[in-house]
């Protein structure tokens, strides 16, 4: 299985390396603790109906059931990863479908049988067969609103038209992007943008923290044909992320000049 680097033991040295390794909202390379959204999905899911408990097993356990793999991940504005997109049943891709498993149902349990590997993992949820089978599939066109939401009546309201002080990003026929649609597929591959729509660059990948959130976008600036760009990492938070009012594109903007990313240092892994 895929290395995960995920373990809530490194949680704290993790914290420590990133901030030795961050300054403001740029950063030179991934720290211990991390995993990139690319490397995150095609995992596989386990279900089990009894409790696991602790952090380790010794390879895969009786009572485990492969219930499928994940092809991709849904994001909240803030970074942080709300559920992950599941494909379970079929037989080889066919008759599939997806159901949405919230993170929080998900534990990252390290597999002992590879001694060699610390950063080997398994990912286990409880849950019956039954529950695996009645479970809704995920619709990518419904949106549900958040208390938060309803209150405010701010999440799901369209970006202002045009340019404004308030907002320099508002764009005709585009809004900002709801929680729902800010998936790991949608982001990565998605054009980054100035102040002034001068295309920048690209994300080329997400890296998410020991904490299931992503807390930086790598960004593939200039090039051409994929020759000469130059990777950046930018802090989740300093992008702002529009969608179109009708389609599915997606656009990415951020304050600094294609020349400002350029300065910055590169990205390494």
């Amino acid at each position: 299985m895929k290395n995960l680097m995920i373990s809530t033991a490194l949680v704290a040295f993790s914290t420590v390396a990133a901030q030795a390794q961050t300054t403001d909202m740029f950063r030179t390379g991934a720290v211990v603790g991390e995993v990139y959204a690319s490397e995150f999905i095609g995992e596989r899911v386990y279900a089990s109906e009894a409790d696991v408990e602790g952090n380790m097993a010794n390879g895969v356990q009786d009572g485990w059931d492969d219930i499928g793999e994940i092809n991709d991940v849904i994001l909240s504005r803030d970074g942080k990863v709300e559920a992950v997109l599941v494909d379970i049943g079929g037989f080889l891709g066919m008759g599939e479908r997806q159901v949405a498993v919230n993170m929080s149902a998900l534990k990252f349990v390290s597999d002992d049988a590879t001694g060699e590997d610390p950063d080997d993992y398994f990912l286990v949820m409880t849950a019956a067969d039954a529950n695996i089978q009645e479970a809704p599939e995920y619709d990518r066109m419904s949106q549900t609103m958040t208390p938060h939401d309803q209150t405010t009546g701010t999440a799901m309201a369209p970006a202002e038209t045009g340019m404004t002080g308030a907002d320099p990003f508002a764009r005709d026929g585009y809004m900002t992007a709801e929680p729902e649609i800010l998936t790991a597929e949608r982001l990565t591959g998605a054009r980054v943008y100035d102040a002034n729509d001068d295309d920048v660059g690209e994300i080329s990948e997400l890296v998410l923290n020991a904490d299931g959130q992503v807390n930086a976008a790598v960004i593939d600036v200039g090039g051409f044909l994929g020759m000469g760009e130059k990777p950046v990492s930018m802090d989740l938070a300093e992008l702002t992320i529009l969608r179109a009012d009708e389609g599915d594109d997606i656009r990415v903007y951020v304050s600094q000049t294609k020349e400002q990313l350029e300065a910055m240092p590169d990205y390494a892994e």
